[in-house]
């Protein structure tokens, strides 16, 4: 079943689609990766109705069926994810699936929304699971790597301040991404930091959200110390996974357990199961 969200006030409509498999079981917000849209998520949906659990995934604002692109004219970061697209998508999962536990599910950027949401909205009853996400500072990485983030930082700010937007698809990185998305992007790159986002982040000891992540091995994009420099903004200490990658080691880990999801679902589906009921509140 496929609708749409508002995002900016009606500027933007984000196409979403749900799964059901069952009232009563949670629902799983599925926030992609950056650049990939909510079509690509179809087999990880699939599997996890499977499991018993619901799903609601969707294209973020200007992303796969979503329209406008981002712009000089439609422009958004973090914060106004947080603030107004995430909220949107709880309404309608709310509608679809009411009083179900919701379970925000992001995969690398997604990662980040979720986390970031969670951080600024401690007592908002969601659940969180990461999938080969992280905090992107330069500082997880290894030798030489460590230049990546920031060089491709560098870069993606001259961009989009020519272009007003980043042509992802044309370098090979991401979308057709909004201006000021790369730039938080970037300065977190460079510092490791979310606060210039202007986004509430409660102490991680103070946080009652409960959270997994799930770290690919061999994902050079959201190594095991970069998905913990992100799961530490809401746990202390944070409960990692490491999977070994489902596909053969020429396929880039980061994306490519989308294509075979059953180790990853399992485990979702495993960890929910050993959670203790729990009564969602709403931010």
């Amino acid at each position: 079943m496929s609708e749409a969200v508002p995002f900016a006030g009606g500027r933007c409509q984000c196409p979403y689609t749900t799964y059901s498999a069952g009232s009563g079981a949670p629902v799983l917000l599925i926030l992609p990766a950056l650049g990939v849209a909510a079509r690509k998520y179809e087999a990880l949906a699939q599997s996890l109705v499977q499991a018993g659990l619901n799903v609601l995934v969707a294209d973020w604002p200007g992303q796969g069926e979503s329209r406008p692109r981002p712009s000089r004219q439609f422009d958004y970061g973090y914060r106004q994810l947080v603030e107004d697209f995430v909220p949107q998508l709880r309404g309608a999962a709310e509608r679809h699936f009411p009083g179900s536990l919701q379970v925000l599910v992001g995969h690398s950027l997604g990662g980040q929304v979720a986390t970031l949401y969670a951080a600024a909205h401690p007592n908002s009853g969601v659940t969180v699971i990461g999938v080969a996400c992280g905090n992107i500072h330069y500082r997880h990485w290894q030798g030489l790597r460590r230049l990546m983030t920031p060089t491709v930082a560098v870069i993606f700010n001259l961009l989009t301040a020519v272009l007003g937007y980043l042509p992802g698809k044309r370098i090979g990185f991401g979308g057709h991404e909004a201006r000021q998305l790369m730039r938080d992007w970037g300065r977190v790159a460079w510092t490791g930091s979310f606060r210039h986002t202007g986004l509430a982040q409660s102490r991680s000891a103070d946080n009652p959200t409960r959270s997994l992540y799930i770290a690919i091995d061999g994902d050079t994009f959201a190594p095991p110390a970069s998905t913990r420099g992100l799961a530490e903004m809401i746990q202390a200490p944070p409960q990692i996974d490491l999977l070994p990658s489902p596909r053969p080691p020429q396929e880039n880990p980061h994306s490519a357990w989308l294509k075979a999801p059953h180790s990853v679902v399992e485990r979702i589906a495993s960890w929910l199961a050993q959670q203790p009921a729990q009564v969602e509140r709403r931010a």
